[in-house]
């Protein structure tokens, strides 16, 4: 697993046009869009964290939306720690999203965080468009901090 360097816990990634995407977006990923987010690409996201030792549990923020294709329904997402289940939440529109981390899963200095949308599309299979990318969640944010902080 390819980790980004330490990760100050609290410090909100931010994506941006024209940047390149932050060391913790590890794998599943596209370029960043022209709106200042980056899509799931396929049927696995990960994230991948160097952090300090960890003095209680933590919490996932996601700033992420659902495609919205045509006829497209609400998107389950189901988010893994170092492959343990940690929860799952249904995206409508955008929104943040908090997603609770016990740091019993986080042993290591070094953590993988898995997003697994339950649906994958193809805009040009439903729309128009010439995009042939599976596309499923957007994320235009992400950071990760201690639980109350």
């Amino acid at each position: 697993m390819d980790v980004a360097g330490p990760y100050r816990l609290g410090t909100i990634l931010r994506l941006h046009r024209g940047e390149p995407l932050p060391d913790v977006f590890t794998r599943g990923w596209c370029e960043v869009d022209d709106g200042g987010f980056v899509w799931i690409d396929g049927a696995v996201g990960e994230l991948g964290f160097e952090l300090p030792v960890l003095m209680r549990d933590l919490v996932l923020e996601l700033d992420c939306f659902p495609v919205g294709l045509v006829g497209a329904a609400p998107q389950r997402m189901s988010v893994f720690v170092e492959g343990s289940f940690v929860d799952a939440i249904l995206l409508r529109e955008r929104a943040v999203v908090h997603i609770p981390i016990p740091r019993e899963l986080c042993p290591g200095k070094r953590i993988r965080i898995s997003l697994v949308p339950a649906e994958v599309q193809v805009p040009k299979l439903a729309t128009d468009s010439s995009d042939e990318r599976p596309l499923s969640i957007g994320v235009h944010a992400v950071a990760l901090a201690y639980e109350g902080d």
